[in-house]
């Protein structure tokens, strides 16, 4: 009898799993869900073209990637261990207070919960310091040999802004962090206009704290906050702008967080709410001057601004960059753009002047 229940249990647990597959695709359309996932999927070609010492592990993948309910089960797994332990099924995704969530250290990521939290060996030294406000400077010079005014854009991340919504286990250690010093460095070693509106945009926050500058479930700012952001551009520039509490601000729509997306939770946080600025485009007279900016996604969000203040505007990401663009920029002004968790690459661009 005992034998008998074993074998009826292995046949009844092989007839669920054979039955998923004709089931799933009988109601596929039903069923199938778009791909949250940040990556790509193991096809069949893949499998098919492997090496034989690869074979089993890509059709491992493969039966992962592909196996029907696959996307349900995920939402499932992701949302329990969200709301019974608190945590994320992602390593590049850390779960905060009240339905917040930040970006987390990862694979090859550039260390932003040691950037938060100040500690000191994350820090530049005075040489690499030296070294790079030189080379901001000799870029700064070639390009207004050209005819070209270069501003220096440092964006902030979210966990400082919304300190208040961390996990408690990661304390700040230091009030100033290696973005702080870099940009304060900058700032008293060049004649470039260097932004960094952390300051701003934290006061801001607090003192608002209904009108949100940034997703809670994204790695970026919103629209408001991306304005604000461009805000201290302007006033590089010597460009009028109004005070934050002064733009009137209407919702717009709805969208996912990419960190809700990653950590598969897009089911179980609410979608968030967009924002705009209505009229904006009339609040101020058209510059006739061109600008070009290079940088990463944060300055995607304060595009539409830009195209609003300027007749010829244009963004490319930072991976662009190259030397020709410093004795060809095609522009009067020049925007380069970096998040604090992109520091390193910037060192790397300026180690070339």
């Amino acid at each position: 009898m005992r034998k008998a229940g074993k074998i009826a249990f292995v046949g009844a647990f092989c007839a669920v799993i054979g039955l998923a597959f004709p089931v799933f695709n009988v109601f596929s359309k039903q069923l199938s869900m778009d791909s949250h996932e940040n990556r790509l999927m193991t096809g069949l070609p893949q499998v098919l073209n492997s090496p034989l010492r690869e074979l089993p592990r890509n059709l491992d993948n493969f039966l992962v990637d592909n196996s029907p309910f696959r996307y349900q089960f995920v939402l499932v797994n992701a949302g329990l261990d969200y709301a019974l332990f608190g945590t994320s099924q992602s390593d590049q995704v850390l779960p905060g207070k009240q339905g917040w969530l930040f970006y987390k250290d990862g694979p090859n990521a550039a260390q932003p919960m040691a950037n938060y939290q100040g500690l000191t060996e994350l820090n530049d030294s005075a040489e690499v310091l030296a070294e790079a406000s030189a080379g901001l400077q000799i870029l700064n010079d070639r390009l207004a040999a050209n005819g070209c005014t270069l501003v220096l854009d440092l964006t902030p991340s979210k966990d400082r802004i919304y300190r208040e919504y961390m996990p408690d286990g990661y304390p700040i250690v230091n009030e100033q962090n290696r973005t702080d010093l870099m940009a304060a460095y900058l700032q008293s070693h060049t004649t470039v206009p260097v932004v960094w509106r952390y300051d701003v945009l934290r006061s801001q926050a607090r003192q608002n704290s209904e009108r949100l500058l940034y997703y809670k479930t994204d790695t970026h700012w919103n629209s408001i906050g991306a304005l604000i952001g461009l805000d201290g551009i302007f006033e590089a520039l010597d460009m009028q702008t109004l005070s934050p509490d002064a733009y009137p601000v209407e919702a717009d729509g709805t969208t996912t967080g990419d960190m809700a997306n990653v950590a598969a939770l897009y089911a179980s946080l609410p979608a968030e709410e967009t924002y705009t600025v209505p009229g904006y485009a009339q609040l101020f007279e058209k510059d006739g001057r061109a600008v070009r900016v290079i940088g990463d996604s944060f300055s995607e969000y304060y595009m539409p601004y830009l195209q609003a203040r300027f007749t010829n505007s244009w963004r490319e990401h930072i991976d662009t960059f190259t030397m020709d663009m410093v004795d060809h920029p095609g522009c009067d002004i020049l925007i380069l753009e970096f998040n604090e968790r992109s520091l390193d690459k910037l060192l790397t661009i300026l180690e070339a002047f």
